[in-house]
């Protein structure tokens, strides 16, 4: 059973720190000059950061709805929830990086370019021709406007991603130190040192 837990708890982990890289992929696509590998780290960095402390204000909180005690009387399951919630809290996140990125990437000047262009196509259609400043026209201008400015974010954002996962998988990879919620998640599935005793006594 302990070994269970420790391949459910390790699974956790493996997601969690492949969606905190993720999702600092995400902001560097916006963030950081994609050329200047120490802006991307930075960027990166700031974002485990506050993933990170988003996850210590999660564990917080599910250790104060446990009652005395509770912890102590089944570690293993504990910290299988501690690593569940860690990734929770990650996956969470995800979407409003992505978010993020579309907006900003939905105003840079190629995606500015596309929704002109796409308004003045959309005017410029014969049925709109006659009253091109109408209001029909420019609910349907401005409606084509947005999609066009909508899939330029998402081109730019699919585009520099892979940019970026390709120089990651280009650089030799160092080995990195747990993160310290990943270390509590397997300190709190370890027996206290006198219940080991008490174990090998019985």
């Amino acid at each position: 059973m302990a070994v269970v837990g420790r391949a459910v708890r390790g699974g956790f982990r493996r997601r969690t720190e492949a969606a905190i890289t993720e999702a600092g992929l995400v902001a560097a696509t916006w963030a950081a000059d994609l050329d200047d590998a120490a802006d991307v780290a930075a960027v990166a960095a700031h974002v485990q950061a506050t993933l990170e402390a988003d996850i210590e204000s999660a564990h917080q909180q599910f250790l104060q709805l446990m009652e005395p005690g509770e912890l102590d009387a089944d570690r293993v399951a504990a910290a299988s929830v501690l690593a569940f919630n860690a990734l929770q809290v990650v996956q969470q996140a995800l979407p409003e990086y992505r978010g993020s990125a579309l907006r900003r990437l939905g105003s840079t000047p190629e995606a500015d370019a596309e929704a002109r262009r796409a308004y003045k196509t959309e005017q410029n259609r014969r049925w709109f021709r006659a009253n091109p400043n109408g209001a029909d026209a420019i609910a349907a201008a401005t409606k084509a406007a947005d999609t066009a400015r909508q899939r330029v974010a998402e081109y730019l954002l699919a585009r520099r991603l892979e940019q970026l996962r390709e120089r990651t998988a280009d650089r030799a990879e160092t080995p990195v130190p747990a993160p310290w919620w990943a270390r509590l998640t397997e300190l709190a599935a370890r027996p206290l040192e006198g219940e080991t005793a008490g174990a090998v006594i019985a």
